[in-house]
């Protein structure tokens, strides 16, 4: 394994003019950012929209966050850059991406090309704008993108670069889908294609951070798959049932996503089955209970 270095001088240059001229509270904010942008909260707001506003658009903001989450993850694993604190002199790391580990540990903290942040933020404020062909609100998104875009590279742990790869490789696998996902009359193919691709991806890359992001999409097209062929859920047809369908996913996410990996912990191979089984659970079994907790059930 081979760790790289490589950047522009320009690079450097603006993460140093920003953590020399942002006042500190904007470096607060950026942590926030940091924290709130992440698979676990993402996931949560992709899969309420799913369950308990709008089926399609919460489907394909999943699917589109596991396929680009693996392309991703895919280069960062292969490629191995070095993150700018350890790469350039003077820069700093304001706050790691584990900020309760050694800045130093790559295993954990990751690589930096390119920002999985920047990429999981497009997914999260251009997927339905882009699905639905919103102009105005694709124009809003850009916005947010730029903002956490802009707080990876302040903080130190990201170069610009890294950021606008993570943002064309999101909007790239965003573009393609909101082309064919409508398009498709069985779906079935498309969720079988990107479970192989993801697979064979093993091959080149066997890194555990890319084998992570694999079971993740595969919970999720495998849950696609059960649920379109042998449930095939509606809508709510009215608030009280959206209400009723938002706090048993958010009981349900809690219990599976927080209280259970705080007993059993985050070992390596129970991450990949809270990121597969888990994902899968919340997808295609939770909502057989809709006929049961639905009012016109």
């Amino acid at each position: 394994m081979i760790e790289t270095v490589f950047y522009f001088p320009w690079e450097v240059n603006l993460i140093l003019f920003i953590q020399s001229t942002f006042p500190g509270f904007v470096f607060k904010f950026f942590e926030i950012i940091a924290e709130v942008i992440s698979k676990n909260v993402l996931a949560l707001i992709f899969i309420s929209i799913y369950l308990a506003y709008n089926k399609d658009w919460g489907r394909f903001t999943l699917l589109s966050l596991g396929v680009a989450g693996v392309c991703c993850e895919f280069v960062k694993a292969t490629v191995l850059r070095l993150r700018p604190y350890a790469a350039a002199d003077k820069v700093k790391c304001i706050y790691a991406n584990v900020p309760t580990r050694d800045p130093m540990n790559f295993k954990i903290q990751g690589y930096s090309f390119p920002s999985g942040h920047t990429m999981m933020a497009t997914n999260l404020f251009l997927a339905i704008p882009v699905y639905v062909k919103n102009i105005l609100y694709v124009s809003i998104g850009l916005v947010g993108v730029l903002i956490v875009a802009l707080s990876r590279v302040g903080l130190g742990v990201h170069f610009p670069t890294d950021t606008i790869a993570g943002f064309i490789i999101a909007l790239a696998i965003i573009l393609i889908l909101s082309r064919i996902y409508d398009r498709i009359e069985n779906r079935i193919y498309l969720y079988l294609g990107i479970i192989v691709l993801s697979l064979v991806g093993i091959v080149f890359c066997p890194a555990i951070s890319y084998i992570k992001y694999v079971s993740l999409a595969l919970g999720i097209t495998f849950g696609f798959l059960v649920e379109e062929k042998y449930i095939n859920f509606e809508n709510p047809k009215s608030r009280r049932d959206a209400i009723v369908r938002l706090v048993g996913a958010f009981i349900l996410f809690a219990l599976l996503f927080v209280l259970i990996p705080k007993f059993v912990g985050n070992s390596h191979l129970f991450t990949c089955i809270k990121y597969s089984l888990f994902t899968f659970i919340m997808l295609a079994i939770y909502p057989l209970t809709f006929k049961k907790i639905d009012k016109d059930g």
